[in-house]
């Protein structure tokens, strides 16, 4: 049995609070913002589309011009001196050294001064391979300009609209008004958290949010009340087609019979459901499904044609390089413009881009090159928008697609992954569906809504609905309908406002549902999950699942492996199922450690888990102590050792989210492993143990039966808990403790992708850091090298500590002229935890390169040589394993570094033969994205070094060509990594 508390109580809670005078929508765009409200006052009815007001913004758009426009550019300037005294100050953010605006006057003189300048920061919101609360942007910035994160810039845009509000409204400020923002669909957790910490940060306070495809549907409806029953009928399907500049969002909904309303209206508040309810009769709208996250939109039409006009320029110019990034920054502004006009309702035949100069060879002066329309067309449309089968599915190659250093969708084909939508979620909401109904029918979306500046464009709309025409109409004939009228830069702000009274009880309600069912992983012989979320759940809605039994074992981290179905739609909580792979897909585990006193270090506890979806559509789960003992199997022990009062929020590990490194659903371990690897590790490692440290290894290898380099994460991670819980053993001489630090930094290597690791690296560092207890040469190795293993598992903080305490050992050595006191050894190994530092800021490892390449031409520093070169690959890296693209060095810095590698002599001995190739490879490595990747001299340069010195064929390939395939993983970390782990 479970038991559901829903959300629909939301009027009660309207009429329980003071409600404010007007209701505001903000359209936080990646490339526009937009602002409608409602006022409540007015004597017109709240409900009607005439109650609903664009907010015109001011804003610069000159030096010494400001002009009020319904839409807010989201691009943000930092202003030069020149330019300050010309600007208002109300609309300047920041100190007076880097004093910013937003707005119409920071997109157009970005178009000028792009390394001053930042576009697309929603995109990069939702960037996994960045720490998105980073000054990383402009995303190669000019050196003097400020770097904001994708927060604060999201938090200017919003506080710039909230101060132009207050302005206008000083007697109605906006935090004390409800304010909708919008966000695509698809965002992730993590970015509707940014989201929402920008959008208080702004000064907005009473905060709620809402997908953009359902504010798009929601405006239309504010247009269409009082017909809309009469425009759509039960059964039909609704498509939400909505491609911005940064993300496209599908979003389907069906539409239900419900039959009457019978409420009686006996009070105030019952008048307002009966207002609602007769206005919606017998017709519902249930959204049913929601796409899965795409970055894919406007931006990539704009680099689709900047890389076409590139190689048009490069073609007048043999053998040269291509377009400098200020050049670049500048030709894709360009592009933007050229999209709109190209592809809009009256195009011209030809559209002339200039191009700047920079001073290089290649475009000494401004060049103009000419577009046809038709070329336009054919790249953008036919592109982006071709005809594809109903059954194919999106491409999982490399698009190339990697400029602004953001991870676009691989397969650029819009209508691909739009057939692979319709498809996957052909049955959602229709479970009263005749039999007589096929799945291509059931597939077949009835009206098609367009949202998104991107399809402002009639070319792009007719494209997508000439391809449903083909998909589902070759038979009979059949052709969507459209669902037109909204404007589509104001339409998502105008839904947000009416939402914002649909909360209230006026209007018609989309039941948006989940559309996604969440599962935990709670058995593996043979995989087992239960549903903890329904895909019909609506926010607000809680579940209590106390049907089944659960232990729970306190004082260790305790993992569940998480999974969420967008085709498994009609799982109940507490239901029990197996795990399909092909219908389920793993995400972040769910983790908690539960600390209790030492003496109840290992207690059984029986838990009931609760879940809850709440308003922002975020998954929380709580696990409980239960009490009902007998009754479901707990012994009475067990239940009394019972906290009486205890509860523990389950937190998803958002940190895997943000690194390089993927590994999916943990393959379960068979119980016997599990044993054999606890027992072994305890006869070895126990207080009774009698087996000779040197022997240790072969001892638990034995006991397990299985090499160590096949050991799974969860028996390696095992093995780390005895020993943590038998760190007396290397008390007993040097040798048991460097085994027992050898054994427990391989167990936790690399120090991240299990749930719960930071956890266990935390307590490693607590167990370990300044506590050896014995101080000879071996040990103090040992230690560090347990330090690099783990040390993708330490925060940025704890890395800067680790650097800073490791170079003031090395630095004399290296940069002076003193010995090695720790030995050779110990310095190599210092070496290495240093190259292994990833989060370290961009100016200290740019400090480090160039004191290391340096070094490497001192006679006697040649036994250090292997390590300083494999330092050397791991710092200059353009592909981390766990890093940030943004804490990469920057290219022009790595280029003057490895010119200095090249003319070192040293290097081209056949002893460092495998170390030089290693470390050239991953400095030269080519990504695609022009941030990252070095000049096509400079890559030359070092393919043909590679070649004269016969290095390995799979380095050069990694150098001349993108590839995705072997990174030669063990020797970039140094040793091999646990099953399931590899870059990303």
């Amino acid at each position: 049995m479970n038991h559901s508390k829903s959300s629909s109580d939301s009027l009660d809670q309207a009429f329980e609070k003071k409600l404010s005078r007007y209701v505001i929508g903000i359209d936080l765009g990646t490339t526009n913002c937009a602002v409608s409200f409602i006022d409540t006052s007015d004597a017109a009815s709240p409900r009607m589309a005439g109650a609903i007001q664009t907010f015109s913004i001011e804003q610069m758009i000159d030096v010494g011009t400001r002009q009020n426009r319904e839409t807010l550019p989201s691009f943000h300037y930092e202003l030069q001196n020149s330019e300050r005294a010309g600007i208002d100050g109300r609309f300047q953010f920041g100190a007076s050294a880097h004093a910013g605006v937003v707005g119409t006057f920071a997109r157009d003189r970005g178009l000028e001064l792009p390394g001053r300048a930042i576009a697309s920061a929603k995109s990069w919101l939702c960037n996994t391979m960045v720490d998105r609360q980073s000054p990383i942007l402009p995303w190669g910035a000019d050196d003097d300009v400020e770097r904001l994160s994708p927060v604060e810039a999201s938090k200017r845009y919003l506080e710039h609209i909230r101060r132009c509000w207050d302005r206008e409204h000083p007697d109605a400020p906006m935090h004390e008004q409800d304010t909708i923002v919008t966000l695509p669909a698809s965002f992730d957790e993590l970015a509707r958290r940014l989201t929402i910490q920008a959008a208080e940060q702004a000064g907005i306070k009473n905060l709620v949010l809402i997908e953009e495809p359902q504010a798009a549907f929601y405006a239309w409806l504010g247009r269409h009340e009082q017909d809309w029953m009469d425009r759509i009928a039960p059964g039909q399907s609704i498509l939400v087609c909505d491609i911005g500049g940064g993300t496209t969002d599908f979003t389907l909904i069906r539409v239900v019979d419900r039959g009457l309303a019978s409420e009686t209206a006996n009070s105030e508040r019952d008048q307002s459901r009966a207002v609602a309810e007769s206005l919606e009769k017998n017709y519902g709208l249930h959204r049913v499904a929601v796409g899965e996250h795409l970055m894919l939109g406007g931006d990539n039409l704009d680099l689709a044609l900047a890389r076409w006009v590139e190689e048009r320029l490069l073609a007048d110019s043999p053998g040269q390089e291509g377009l400098k990034p200020r050049q670049w920054d500048a030709l894709k502004l360009q592009c933007r413009g050229a999209k709109e006009t190209m592809l809009g309702s009256n195009p011209p035949k030809e559209y002339r881009l200039s191009i700047p100069g920079s001073g290089a060879r290649l475009i000494e002066s401004t060049k103009s090159i000419v577009l046809d329309q038709s070329e336009v067309k054919r790249l953008l449309v036919d592109g982006f928008f071709g005809s594809v089968d109903l059954h194919e599915r999106p491409l999982a190659t490399e698009s190339g697609f990697q400029e602004f250093g953001l991870p676009y969708a691989a397969d650029p084909n819009i209508l691909r992954h739009l057939a692979a939508f319709l498809w996957d979620h052909r049955w959602a909401g229709r479970s009263d569906a005749p039999e007589s109904m096929t799945d291509l029918l059931a597939a077949r979306p009835d009206w098609v809504l367009f949202n998104g500046g991107v399809l402002e464009s009639p070319m792009i709309k007719s494209a997508i609905l000439e391809q449903l025409a083909r998909w589902f109409g070759a038979e009979d004939g059949w052709t969507p309908g459209e669902l037109s009228g909204n404007r589509l830069d104001l339409a998502v702000a105008q839904g947000a406002a009416y939402f914002g009274q649909v909360r209230r009880g006026a209007g018609v309600r989309i039941d948006a549902r989940l559309a996604k069912t969440y599962y935990l992983q709670i058995e593996s012989q043979p995989p087992r999950a239960m549903c903890i979320m329904p895909a019909q759940a609506q926010a607000g809605d809680r579940f209590l699942l106390d049907q089944h039994a659960l232990k729970l074992t306190v004082g260790q981290p305790v993992q569940f492996p998480m999974l969420v179905s967008t085709t498994r739609l009609l799982d109940r909580p507490g239901d029990i199922i197996d795990i399909d792979p092909n219908q389920m897909v793993a995400t972040s585990p769910i983790q908690t450690v539960l600390e209790l006193s030492r003496k109840n270090l290992q207690q059984v506890l029986p838990v009931i888990i609760e879940s809850e979806l709440s308003e922002i559509g975020t998954l929380a789960i709580q696990l409980r102590v239960d009490h009902r003992g007998a009754e479901i199997g707990i012994s009475g022990s067990e239940q009394d050792a019972a906290p009486t009062s205890m509860a523990w929020r389950l937190e998803c590990d958002a940190r895997g989210e943000a690194t390089g490194v993927r590994n999916t659903l943990q393959k379960a371990v068979d119980v016997e492993t599990l044993q054999r690897a606890t027992s072994g590790a305890m006869k070895i490692f126990g207080a009774e143990s009698a087996v000779p440290p040197k022997e240790a290894w072969d001892a638990l290898t034995a006991e397990i039966g299985q090499n160590r380099r096949d050991w799974e994460p969860g028996v390696l991670r095992e093995i780390w808990r005895v020993l943590l819980e038998n760190s007396e053993y290397r008390n007993r001489s040097a040798e048991h403790e460097t085994r027992w630090l050898n054994v427990l930094g391989w167990s936790l290597r690399p120090g991240f992708g299990v749930a719960a690791d930071s956890w266990r690296v935390q307590a490693t560092w607590r167990a370990v850091h300044n506590k050896l207890v014995h101080r000879n040469a071996g040990v103090q190795s040992e230690a560090i090298v347990l330090w690099r293993r783990i040390a993708g598992g330490f925060t940025g903080g704890q890395q800067m500590a680790l650097y800073q305490d490791v170079w003031s050992k090395l630095k004399p050595t290296l940069a002076g002229g003193g010995g090695l006191p720790l030995g050779n050894n110990v310095a190599m190994e210092l070496l290495r935890l240093l190259g292994s530092l990833e989060l370290l800021p961009t100016q200290s490892k740019e400090s480090l390169l160039e004191t290391l390449v340096a070094a490497l031409s001192k006679k006697r520093l040649e036994p250090l040589a292997p390590a300083i070169l494999w330092t050397l690959g791991r710092l200059g890296t353009r592909v981390p394993l766990y890093g940030g693209w943004d804490q990469l060095v920057r290219t022009e810095k790595l280029e003057s570094v490895l010119r200095k590698l090249l003319q070192a002599s040293a290097v081209r001995s056949e002893s460092l033969r495998g170390a030089y190739s290693l470390c050239l490879m991953q400095c030269a490595q080519r990504t695609g994205d022009r941030r990252r990747d070095l000049s096509n001299a400079m890559r030359q340069m070092v393919l043909e070094e590679m070649r004269t010195l016969a290095m390995p064929e799979k380095h050069l390939q990694r150098v001349a060509e993108v590839s995705s395939g072997d990174q030669d993983l063990e020797a970039i970390v140094g040793e091999s990594l646990p099953l399931g782990f590899s870059l990303g």
